[in-house]
């Protein structure tokens, strides 16, 4: 199954965007950040894509100046 993995530059802005993320009433599971992506932070945010509007996630992480990369993973 394909989902979207979301990285981050720091374990405070993982934590942040958790609790923003479960505000809006996204469903999405906390990670280790997968080994073949490289990241500052060991936390990642894994969301089913059929549960993942982008827009709406990019506008209130940004919002709340959290920078982050959108990377796709299939997990068997």
């Amino acid at each position: 199954m394909k989902y979207f993995i979301l990285i981050f530059e720091s374990t405070h802005h993982s934590l942040k965007s958790e609790k923003l993320l479960t505000g809006l009433g996204i469903k999405f599971d906390i990670i280790p950040t997968p080994k073949e992506i490289s990241s500052d932070c060991g936390m990642a945010i894994r969301i089913n894509p059929a549960l993942f509007d982008e827009q709406l996630v990019s506008s209130i992480l940004n919002k709340n100046n959290i920078t982050f990369h959108l990377h796709e993973k299939v997990y068997k």
